[in-house]
């Protein structure tokens, strides 16, 4: 290293050697970042290839997997009574929706000696052609799969095609023939994202079959049907064969070509996407930004030389006491106090700006102090300052003899307004809540927020708990007036529960939990309105806590037993089915009835694990009915909206199926028409997979909720059941007669079955039978029994038949 001539000043020394180590720093900071972003680059653009892929991969295979499905449903209702009759088969196929809008070129149906005898659209000469000789036709009556074939050039189509094949089997698994759709390849239908999508200039798609080893769909068409490059040919399809890869990677080809390429798998065909692009196109952007970060780091070094030039040349007396005096603070032997400014500069702003961090400390420390009693969003006091203050308010009312009300308030559905107007509208309400609170109390009074939509208000010095009485009404009224946000109006109203000092406790939570609990009773009520705490409520409450301690050990006991109330049929008079009702058999108390302890199951999240065994116990009892020689009824077991929220329903009810070996189409899903309209999707998609699985579906108390026809419609019900509260008096209130008339009317327009329930006398089911209702449940028949007795009653209803 070469040494500087004494000549050099010392500011000069300091500016080379400083310049050194930021030009050192700068360029190795570039280097770095260069290296950093080129690898970043590189990484994304073969996420993008990858993405690209995988989005191509997945169109096709669901593509083919809702084929697949729509053929399954077509399939699994050709019976062999249909195949014998191919003039209905040919009608089923045209009338069947899934054939007009899925498959444009043809569904046919080919019996098990390999001839044609269905076809949709009806295409001369294929009806009675033989398939006989075709390798996918025998593989699949050898081995009773679904399979998609090679590629073919269609008979019929004249064009490049593969087949979906599904066997076609009687109850017993025995081949009655096969099932086909032809895809075109070389159409839009199958392949049509694959052919919009454009990888540049160089990039290319190509889907090949693994098993087969033939190109099913390129970006040149002429190359469809021949067959894969041999081993070492292309790289990328070698280690895919060899290998599983799916990476992707950067390959050269047999020209000296470098592509960056990913392959990925169609799970539902067996087939493989593989994308390509040269690396010269994909990585052309990171040649550009090296060149960008290269000038900037030229232009950044400049800058720094010329501005630490400028700073040398300064006067630095000043910034070195200024430092002194900071580090005296900093380390606590002087107080933070403001430095006196002499210059308007750097070193007087980075002074003003010292001042200004002094400042801000003691302002923070104020800041921290008040935020750790009070509420970030409304700026009232929090929990730990409100029992604070009525700790000091109830030692004077200890003194004074005078009384403490809490109150605990709760919004009425304030997720209702989150979920719909965002958590910023939310918010801005809640802090107009919190100004509105502030004008129904007293300066003595304490206003804070809980957390969430919950506040607490104390109120001290009060003579008796009907003072409170002004201030609750002044809230109710303060709450219930509109807000408005943006030009739009919002209402909304609050529960408010209320606990007094010392009556009902002398601590603070003690009378919270209270206070809450006689909340819970206003939401109870009705909502948008207040309860006082009364001893009723605690035992209510230790009742609730005592059934829901008692249900889990019933679960672990084997407490609960199934009684089954019979569905009779108007027209015959025959039983027809039964609904599973649930008993608890406490071990002190008797029978239980459900009302007594459903609504606590519900809300403690164990309806989910009961649920699980009736649904187990109905499919059982079923199968051991079928088993004693009893003919098939349909069993109705009610299902909860905790179920449908909380627990793995569709897995419970195919489990309770499997292992019972119970028949699906026995087994009827009762559930409310509040159901339908919470979380509507997502109850849609499992209703439609429940549906899947061959149940029958009912709605439970129709009439008393909130369903359109749109939504049975939607959800595909099957059958409704009239609340008992219309059958009552259906003989005697002209009202309900109409409402039960135009029910019955309703459903039979949509092809639904129609049942009654809470039948008890002979005019109710005359007026029934009038109306057309097709099915009837109540004490007039039989009240709800044990399966024992059941069975005794559904033989002795056969034998009066007969």
């Amino acid at each position: 290293m070469a040494i500087l001539p004494r000549t050099i000043s010392f500011k000069n020394r300091i500016l080379v050697a400083v310049l050194t180590l930021f030009i050192a720093g700068i360029w190795g900071l570039t280097a770095r970042i260069i290296h950093v972003l080129q690898t970043d680059l590189e990484r994304q653009v073969a996420n993008q290839l990858s993405a690209t892929a995988d989005y191509v991969a997945s169109d096709i295979d669901l593509k083919i997997q809702v084929r697949t499905g729509m053929l399954e449903e077509i399939m699994q209702s050709i019976t062999p009574a249909l195949m014998a009759d191919p003039a209905g088969l040919n009608t089923y196929l045209e009338q069947h929706p899934i054939s007009h809008l899925v498959f444009p070129y043809g569904i046919f149906i080919v019996n098990k000696e390999g001839t044609n005898i269905a076809d949709f659209p009806h295409v001369a000469g294929r009806v009675g052609a033989s398939i006989s000789d075709r390798p996918y036709f025998q593989e699949a009556m050898n081995t009773g799969r679904s399979m998609i074939t090679t590629p073919f050039v269609g008979r019929y189509l004249k064009q490049p095609v593969v087949a979906i094949v599904l066997p076609i089997k009687d109850a017993s698994g025995a081949m009655m023939g096969v099932l086909i759709c032809g895809l075109d390849i070389s159409s839009q239908d199958l392949f049509g994202r694959l052919e919009r999508i454009k990888l540049g200039k160089t990039g290319a798609f190509l889907v090949i079959s693994l098993k087969e080893h033939i190109i099913i769909s390129a970006s040149d068409k002429k190359r469809i049907m021949q067959p894969v490059p041999v081993k070492g040919v292309d790289p990328v399809i070698s280690k895919r064969l060899e290998h599983g890869f799916e990476d992707a990677a950067i390959v050269v080809t047999p020209r000296g070509e470098k592509r960056l390429t990913v392959a990925r798998t169609i799970k539902a065909a067996g087939w493989m996407v593989i994308a390509g692009i040269t690396t010269e196109e994909a990585f052309s952007p990171i040649v550009t930004l090296k060149r960008e970060v290269y000038l900037a780091s030229l232009l950044l070094t400049l800058t720094l030389a010329v501005a630490l030039h400028f700073l040398l040349r300064r006067q630095l007396a000043p910034l070195g006491e200024a430092g002194a005096a900071m580090r005296r603070m900093t380390k606590g032997d002087a107080p933070f106090a403001p430095l006196p400014i002499r210059r308007q500069d750097e070193i007087g702003e980075l002074m003003e700006n010292f001042n200004q961090l002094a400042i801000g400390r003691s302002n923070a420390e104020q800041q921290i102090k008040f935020l750790a009693y009070h509420d970030t969003l409304t700026g009232l006091p929090n929990r730990l300052l409100a029992q604070d203050r009525f700790e000091q308010a109830a030692a004077h009312a200890g003194r004074t003899g005078t009384q403490v009300a809490l109150l605990f308030l709760d919004l009425d559905h304030f997720k209702t307004i989150n979920d719909s107007l965002g958590h910023a509208s939310g918010d801005a309400l809640l802090k107009e809540i919190a100004v509105r609170l502030g004008e129904c109390v007293r300066d003595t009074d304490t206003c804070s927020r809980q957390g969430g939509d919950e506040f607490l208000i104390v109120l001290p010095e009060l003579h008796d708990a009907d003072t409170t009485a002004g201030v609750l009404l002044k809230i109710m009224e303060k709450l219930q007036a509109p807000f408005e946000f943006g030009g739009q109006e919002l209402a909304t109203t609050a529960s408010i529960g209320i606990a007094i000092y010392p009556d009902d406790g002398e601590n603070f939570d003690t009378l919270l939990k209270k206070a809450d609990t006689a909340m819970y009773r206003a939401k109870e009520a009705g909502r948008s309105t207040y309860r006082f705490f009364d001893e009723q409520m605690n035992i209510e409450a230790v009742e609730h806590l005592s059934t829901r301690n008692g249900l889990r050990k019933a679960l672990e006991r084997d407490e609960f037993v199934l009684y089954y109330q019979p569905q009779v049929d108007l027209a015959s008079g025959a039983v027809v089915g039964a609904e599973a009702l649930i008993r608890w058999n406490h071990p002190k108390l008797g029978l239980v009835a459900p009302a007594k302890f459903i609504s606590v199951a519900e809300d403690s999240g164990l309806i989910v694990p009961i649920g699980e065994w009736v649904m187990r116990e109905a499919c059982r009892q079923g199968m051991a009915w079928k088993k004693a020689g009893l003919p098939d009824i349909r069993i109705a077991v009610n299902l909860s909206a905790v179920q449908f929220k909380r627990g793995n329903l569709e897995q419970t009810i195919v489990n309770a199926l499997q292992e019972s070996g119970f028949d699906p189409a026995c087994l009827e899903l009762e559930i409310t028409e509040s159901l339908l309209i919470q979380n509507v999707e997502n109850v849609l998609a499992s209703i439609k997979r429940l549906k899947q699985l061959g149940v029958t579906l009912s709605i439970d108390d129709f009439g008393t909720g909130y369903s359109s026809l749109s939504y049975l419609k939607r959800f595909a019900v099957d059958k409704l059941k009239i609340d008992r509260s219309f059958v009552r008096d259906i003989a005697t209130d002209p009202d309900d007669a109409a409402i039960v008339h135009a029910i019955i009317q309703m459903g039979r327009s949509l092809n639904l079955k129609i049942i009654a329930e809470g039948v008890e006398d002979e005019a109710m089911l005359e007026r029934l039978r009038r109306f057309r209702c097709d099915e009837a449940q109540g004490y007039y028949f039989a009240r709800p029994m044990p399966a024992d007795e059941f069975a005794r009653h559904l033989t002795g209803a056969l034998a009066y038949q007969d």
